[in-house]
């Protein structure tokens, strides 16, 4: 069985580990992936649509691309995942959060709220490790 994903993509860090993260989903089963990026106030998808594909031929995986003029992205992802239809829809976590909100951004949020479709919600990669190295031991005749 072909599983159907859509992947919300654009040029940030979640987005790109939403791709990677359906890229490795896709080596795993037969599936027809599709990029869904928006194109906001004229500015050109082309080059992240040209990365996330060459990224996915590089796994072996067959990826489409798909850019829309305008309009919030959760729309845009939403129209292909009922056009599919989508078995999944991946996202990335926005790590832009502020005192009190929800974590999730408001694009993922809108778009686990208006869907029907499970969505899988991809953290970005911390940007520093989580934990501090060892420092080494002291060794015999040195002073604190």
């Amino acid at each position: 069985m072909t599983h159907r994903v859509v992947v919300a993509v654009d040029d940030s860090a979640p987005a790109l580990a939403a791709a990677a993260a359906a890229i490795e989903l896709a080596q795993l089963q037969p599936t027809e992936l599709t990029f869904v990026t928006v194109a906001q106030s004229g500015l050109d998808t082309t080059p992240i649509l040209t990365h996330v594909l060459h990224l996915a031929a590089q796994a072996g995986v067959t990826a489409v691309g798909i850019s829309s003029d305008d309009g919030p992205a959760f729309e845009a992802v939403l129209a292909e995942a009922h056009r599919a239809p989508a078995d999944l829809i991946v996202i990335g976590r926005s790590d832009k959060q502020r005192p009190g909100a929800p974590h999730v951004g408001s694009q993922t949020g809108h778009l686990i709220e208006f869907t029907d479709v499970p969505v899988l919600v991809v953290p970005t990669p911390p940007r520093h490790p989580t934990t501090r190295p060892t420092p080494p031991e002291p060794t015999p005749g040195d002073t604190p």
